[in-house]
């Protein structure tokens, strides 16, 4: 099956906020007049906030509370919020107008309408496509953002935000009809598209690979696929092996055949490891074997003692080298 084409449901943005709001809407109005923002000199005023609400033009007063007109008229007079000019990512102006408004939605709006060729509005639902997560909503905002991007560029969308527009779309029609018609074919479509989902997996993996290292990573993953974690932790074994022969034996050939078994023996034999632990790390490397081998199955008890083993035996001659 063909990938996500994403300009066709950018495309069908009218039709579908007309089915969902009972208008359609464009943006390019709100735009022109927030270009106004692109200008160093000119500053975030109440008119502005307020046209956000007005429901011929936007649809977001469904979903955000009106702010008070004079309390928010007085904090922008004292604050005098300048957009411009767009320094590095954006952070700090996204943060000072969460600070200000104490409303994401709003202040990605305000970003969205100003720049809209860097900045989108938030959406839970397409941020949940993305798989974009933060612990900081600015942060997220942010992420978000960058994200976007990368489907703009892959897509070869206008803009951030109209890569926006055309995931919300795509939301609303596989939400509509999630199990029949034009919602399971726009789903399946998502699905097959290996760049897409290459991307989300990314998203949702990244942040612990660069947090956690492979055997944490792998006493992690034990419980969902323990087969999987007994790669990784036989891998890191295998690694760890090849630090040993290298510290104690620099002529030790470990690319022969049996090899490890040989290293093992060699270890017990020079009082570098116990007899029990020379028995210990036999039975890793047949569960690392095991894990390897396609019919092979592990227990989630086998992988969390091979782990534990490993890390009570190997890991020492990498991190407490000079007490050997």
């Amino acid at each position: 099956m063909a990938g996500l084409n994403l300009q066709s449901y950018r495309d069908r943005f009218p039709e579908i906020a007309q089915a969902t709001f009972g208008r359609s809407y464009s943006f390019r109005a709100l735009e022109k007049n927030y270009a106004y923002l692109r200008q160093e000199a000119n500053w975030l005023s109440v008119g502005h906030v307020l046209s956000l609400f007005d429901l011929s033009r936007t649809p977001y007063a469904r979903y955000w509370p009106r702010p008070n007109e004079k309390q928010i008229d007085e904090v922008l007079k004292q604050e005098r919020i300048r957009l411009a000019p767009l320094e590095g990512s954006g952070r700090n102006l996204a943060q000072r107008l969460v600070e200000i408004l104490h409303n994401l939605g709003l202040a990605s709006l305000i970003l969205r309408l100003t720049y809209p060729e860097r900045f989108a509005t938030f959406s839970v639902a397409v941020a949940n496509l993305l798989q974009v997560q933060r612990p900081n909503m600015v942060e997220l905002y942010i992420a978000f953002c960058d994200e976007l991007h990368e489907w703009q560029k892959h897509f070869k969308m206008s803009s951030v935000a109209e890569t926006e527009m055309g995931l919300w779309t795509f939301y609303q029609i596989t939400a509509a009809a999630p199990q029949n018609g034009a919602g399971e074919e726009a789903r399946k479509s998502f699905d097959a598209d290996l760049w897409i989902q290459r991307r989300r997996l990314g998203q949702a993996l990244r942040p612990f690979m660069r947090k956690y290292g492979p055997l944490e990573l792998a006493r992690l993953l034990a419980e969902e696929d323990p087969r999987l974690a007994g790669k990784i932790a036989g891998e890191e074994h295998e690694r760890l092996l090849r630090c040993a022969a290298c510290r104690f034996y620099p002529h030790f050939r470990a690319s022969q055949k049996g090899w490890a078994d040989a290293l093992i023996s060699l270890l017990a034999q020079d009082g570098l490891i116990s007899l029990e632990e020379q028995t210990a790390l036999r039975r890793i490397w047949r569960l690392r074997n095991q894990a390897v081998h396609p019919d092979g199955q592990l227990a989630l008890e086998e992988v969390e003692n091979m782990i534990d083993s490993i890390e009570r035996i190997c890991q020492r001659w990498v991190e407490k080298t000079d007490d050997l």
